[in-house]
């Protein structure tokens, strides 16, 4: 399931989860680590590393674990030290000083890597059982536009493509009784 997707059931109420959509960059026997793509702060780069002059790079709620350390995934493939690849183009971490480097140096672009304040993590089976419970609908990510996507409709958008019928999910509130 590396490098795919999961989207939050439409029916799933779970705080944190209702409406996600979440990149699996890692799953195994001891558990499954991933990233909600759709969950944009207020909060940019800079603000988290003010000498970071070109540092007006959007940081995400990647997920509930580990809120106050930063993670990023990206595109800049093996040019970043250290960096762990996922699958297609797509690679996580690596050697956050080259990349702020990079970054002031103007030669990394907005959609070539995607900051996230925490992550989504699973214990041992605790995401397979959530998935015979039907909590997460599991679809492919695109190879080469996983970070260019807007956020804001990401879900529902995904939702339409694994099922016409559940694109109706997205015109709904986060509260259904404000409908």
């Amino acid at each position: 399931m590396v490098g795919q997707l999961l989207l939050a059931h439409p029916l799933l109420n779970d705080g944190f989860f209702n409406r996600s959509v979440v990149y699996l960059t890692n799953h195994g026997e001891d558990g499954a680590v991933g990233f909600c793509l759709n969950f944009k702060t207020q909060f940019l780069l800079r603000d988290v590393r003010p000498q970071a002059n070109n540092g007006n790079f959007p940081i995400y709620e990647g997920g509930p674990v580990a809120r106050n350390q930063l993670f990023f995934l990206h595109t800049l493939g093996h040019d970043l030290a250290d960096a762990i690849h996922v699958k297609d183009n797509i690679f996580v971490g690596g050697d956050f000083n080259e990349l702020l480097y990079k970054i002031e140096h103007g030669l990394v672009k907005h959609y070539q890597v995607r900051f996230f304040a925490g992550y989504s993590g699973w214990g041992e089976y605790q995401l397979e059982g959530e998935l015979t419970r039907k909590h997460w609908i599991i679809d492919a990510a695109p190879d080469k536009a996983l970070l260019h996507h807007e956020t804001a409709e990401l879900w529902g958008q995904k939702l339409s493509e694994v099922k016409t019928s559940f694109g109706i999910f997205a015109e709904f509130g986060y509260d259904p009784s404000m409908n």
